[in-house]
């Protein structure tokens, strides 16, 4: 699919309405291979403007946590070596592979941050970098985290409210693992800490339950 060379943008600055059109004749890296789709890898690695964008995003898919699952992850290393990319030169795999899918929406990530010092571009670079990745997991039969999936008005994330008495039941459906992951942790005590990496997955899932379940209990009871 052909992304249309004219690209609307909307600015979305406090006191700045208006659209930024990017007259570009685009087509997105599902579509280019070989030196085509190096030159845009290096491309999005070597610009200083994104370093901090895909620096956050390396880490995400660093992280245990990564939302990209590990076949995928497999066939785009296979893609970013068979176009050629020096992967130690340019700061590992998951760097590169942070760039990658970015750049559906890499020339227009350009052009906007091209215009930071003039105005506050960080809600349209979020959108892009949300439209970037939904477009790339989409050739993988995959849908964008939720995290991704919001879009940012300037003035703040809209909000959907939930009735109070769904969210009480949502709270009690929630501690009533509590007694469950007690003995969880009570039996990971009594375990070697040097285990495998299923245990330290488990290990922290289940502080992270207690902790929350601690902050939820505290304001049940402030309430």
């Amino acid at each position: 699919m052909v992304i249309s060379k004219y690209t609307k943008i909307p600015f979305l600055c406090a006191g700045f309405p208006c659209v930024f059109i990017v007259m570009l004749d685009m087509t997105t890296h599902v579509q280019v291979s070989g030196t085509e789709l190096k030159v845009r890898i290096e491309k999005a690695l070597t610009e200083k403007s994104l370093k901090k964008l895909i620096t956050n995003l390396e880490k995400e898919l660093n992280g245990e946590h990564s939302f990209l699952p590990h076949d995928v992850e497999a066939q785009i290393r296979e893609v970013i070596v068979n176009a050629g990319v020096a992967v130690s030169q340019h700061g590992g795999w998951y760097r590169c592979i942070a760039a990658y899918l970015l750049l559906p929406m890499l020339d227009d990530l350009l052009a906007v941050k091209s215009m930071s010092e003039e105005k506050n571009v960080a809600p349209i670079v979020q959108k892009l970098r949300n439209e970037a990745l939904r477009e790339s997991l989409s050739t993988f039969g995959l849908e964008v985290p939720a995290r991704y999936a919001r879009t940012s008005s300037g003035t703040g994330r809209s909000h959907i409210r939930i009735p109070r008495e769904q969210k009480r039941q949502l709270v009690e459906n929630f501690l009533d693992a509590l007694p469950t992951f007690e003995g969880l942790q009570e039996f990971l005590d009594a375990l070697p800490s040097n285990t495998n990496l299923t245990v330290k997955q488990i290990r922290t899932l289940v502080k992270r339950y207690l902790s929350i379940a601690n902050r939820l209990q505290a304001k049940v009871t402030q309430e």
